[in-house]
Formats: C-alpha cells, sequence, structure tokens
C-alpha cells in the first residue's frame, strides 16, 4: 500500500512538472493587464535562460496560480514581486524611466490594451 501511495504522488508530481515544462507555463508568456501598458512576463526567459527555478519567486514572491497577485508599481518600487530583483543590483532597475517598455508593452495606438 505504501508503494502505491508513494508511485501515485510521484507520478501525480511528474505530470505536474511535464504539463509546467511541455505546453504549460513555463512555455508561454503570461500578460498582466495593465492601463499603463500591458505587462508581458517571459516564464521561458526566466526559467530556461537565466535558469531560475519556479522556488524562487513561489510561493514566496508569487502565488503559484496566475491572477492571485494584484500588485502595483509601487510595491514593485518597495521590492515586493518583481521588485526583488528588479532593483537594478541583480536585473535591470524598474523605477528607472528608461526600462517601462522593457515589461510594459504598448498597443499599436500607444495604449494598454
Amino acid at each position: 500500500m505504501r508503494k502505491l501511495i508513494t508511485s501515485g504522488i510521484l507520478l501525480t508530481a511528474g505530470l505536474f512538472i511535464f504539463s509546467c515544462f511541455e505546453g504549460g507555463v513555463l512555455n508561454r508568456d503570461l500578460v498582466f493587464k495593465n492601463k499603463n501598458g500591458d505587462v508581458v512576463f517571459s516564464h521561458v526567459y526566466h526559467v530556461k535562460v537565466k535558469k531560475q527555478r519556479c522556488s524562487f519567486c513561489h510561493p514566496k514572491l508569487f502565488k503559484k496560480k496566475f491572477g492571485m497577485d494584484k500588485f502595483s508599481m509601487e510595491d514593485v518600487w518597495q521590492g515586493k514581486y518583481c521588485g526583488a530583483c528588479h532593483n537594478g543590483t541583480k536585473a535591470f532597475d524598474a523605477k528607472n524611466p528608461k526600462n517601462c517598455s522593457r515589461c510594459h508593452k504598448q498597443t499599436e495606438k500607444g495604449e494598454g490594451k
């Protein structure tokens, strides 16, 4: 019985990891709707290119379910959420106005979607 439970847990964990990497959230951009231009977050870049582990951000910076975190630029500037890295030391500084377009993508009309 113990082996059956252990096998079930391992199978569930394996399927979860597979779904994240093979067509799941790690292989697509997440788009946070914003009036100043939608914020596009690339899991591919952060996880596969920068070699960040899921546990680096989840659950201490972000909840695991997309859309559950509500935060503002003020939060980011205070070192919360994206600001934990994007502080000018570890990654580009989110406070620098020259960096706004690195995250906030504008529509053809120059407005957020």
